[in-house]
């Protein structure tokens, strides 16, 4: 039986890796199992998100790698980005890619990096979906504040963020205050332009970076007066820049291209 060959792309935003397709190329199959497929580390591609480029207008499909739905992803979109220009999908110093958290515009800064407008957060509890506004809320010997910013975030202060977050992330992430589960972000405030983050992402577990992640602990820290309004990141594996504008939050940082080919069903 003579397999199907469909045209991949990966790319990865500080260690955060991303399978990136076209619309018409995985046209009528079922996407969510795909993305399950694809995101296998052991019999797919391997990856934390997959990423479906449509056009007309431009937008960013995304899903987590057990091939549940996101809204957005920070440095999934920054991959995006880079997809949509080296295939011709875009073209320009900025342009605007049409997400379910809304239309985000990208900024082209050169040598492969990007500055996306992510917008402003959301802490209404009917946003994220929980009885009521998660504002310094205690919860597993954990104080947390909850937003939208992207998707649905959860900022933890911590004074090791690089350390094992599984079991803390996890059980915050499923927690029933969260009927559609939450991110877990854990921020550790290094001095007002340094932070460190790791974060436990819904559908996927401990990440090497998140985007949307990153945008919510630098607001947080600045909104608790902990961080400047510039602020630059630390992850495990990278750094992205944090710029906050009249409450509007922006990302800067690198998108890199993994591997161009195949991959076959």
């Amino acid at each position: 039986m003579e397999q199907k060959a469909i045209p991949v792309t990966k790319y990865h935003g500080c260690g955060n890796d991303f399978v990136i397709v076209r619309a018409a190329d995985v046209e009528g199959m079922d996407l969510p199992a795909l993305a399950v497929r694809v995101c296998d580390r052991h019999t797919g591609i391997g990856a934390d998100g997959f990423i479906v480029a449509e056009t007309g207008p431009l937008e960013m499909i995304y899903y987590n790698q057990d091939g549940t739905r996101a809204p957005m992803c920070g440095n999934g979109i920054r991959c995006f980005a880079a997809f949509c220009l080296q295939e011709g999908l875009a073209s320009g110093t900025g342009f605007d890619v049409v997400t379910l958290a809304g239309t985000k515009h990208v900024a082209v800064l050169g040598n492969d990096r990007y500055r996306i407008m992510m917008g402003e957060p959301d802490f209404s509890r009917e946003t994220i979906g929980t009885p009521f506004q998660v504002d310094h809320y205690l919860l597993n010997d954990h104080e947390i504040t909850s937003f939208f910013m992207g998707t649905i975030h959860t900022v933890v202060f911590t004074d090791n963020a690089m350390g094992n977050i599984e079991v803390p992330g996890r059980e915050i992430c499923h927690a029933s205050l969260f009927p559609q589960q939450t991110n877990v972000n854990f921020v550790e405030v290094v001095d007002r332009n340094h932070l460190r983050v790791q974060t436990y992402e819904r559908g996927c577990g401990v990440t090497l970076a998140c985007g949307t992640g990153v945008c919510a602990s630098a607001f947080q820290a600045w909104r608790e007066g902990l961080a400047n309004p510039s602020v630059d990141v630390e992850l495990k594996c990278g750094l992205l820049h944090i710029d906050i504008e009249d409450g509007i939050v922006y990302m800067s940082g690198p998108a890199v291209r993994i591997l161009k080919g195949d991959y076959y069903l």
